[in-house]
């Protein structure tokens, strides 16, 4: 959930707007990989992971083997 926040103009003084909405993927996601301690690979590697590329599109676009891919994935998970 997003929360967001703002003071009111007009009228009363010291009102405030909140606003609920639920947060999309792309907006949770680096808060959650900060909070797991993900590093910069990991994360780069979760966001192609969360676009749905397969392993070897994941190792062309990070310009590592697929292997190495897999050793961050095992990273990941461990952390997760």
């Amino acid at each position: 959930m997003l929360l967001y926040g703002t003071p009111l103009s007009g009228g009363v003084s010291g009102r405030t707007a909140v606003v609920i909405q639920s947060a999309r993927p792309t907006e949770v996601a680096p808060i959650v990989a900060l909070a797991y301690g993900l590093t910069e690979r990991e994360w780069q590697l979760t966001w192609l992971c969360m676009q749905g590329r397969p392993t070897r599109a994941m190792a062309q676009a990070l310009d590592v083997t697929t292997y190495t891919v897999q050793d961050h994935l095992k990273s990941i998970f461990a952390k997760t």
